[in-house]
């Protein structure tokens, strides 16, 4: 059997950089690890469509110093979430990861 072979991710591949392919998965990876950590979502569904100050956000999240750094440090690095005059709001991204997983 002949696997067709996509032009652009092979030259994307060449160039090492990430294909549409690997791009794909590590979003998938990116959203099971938002979904299956309760954390995470209790955070995206906090933030909500108002958005929350970063000290509003923390107490209603319940978590220590320590864990409340981490879990906003993953959502800012993964562009779920920004930081926006004082205010932490969903990205787009972050909108449709809200309304999948919360």
């Amino acid at each position: 059997m002949h696997e067709e072979v996509d032009e652009l991710d092979a030259y994307f591949s060449q160039k090492g950089e990430t294909t549409e392919a690997e791009a794909v998965k590590q979003e998938h990876v990116m959203m099971e690890k938002v979904s299956m950590n309760p954390a995470r979502r209790k955070l995206l569904r906090t933030v909500g469509i108002f958005g929350k100050n970063p000290e509003q956000l923390k107490e209603e999240s319940g978590l220590n110093d320590f864990h409340f750094k981490y879990h906003m440090d993953f959502l800012l690095k993964e562009t779920l979430l920004k930081l926006e005059e004082g205010m932490y709001r969903l990205t787009d991204h972050g909108i449709a990861m809200h309304d999948s997983v919360c």
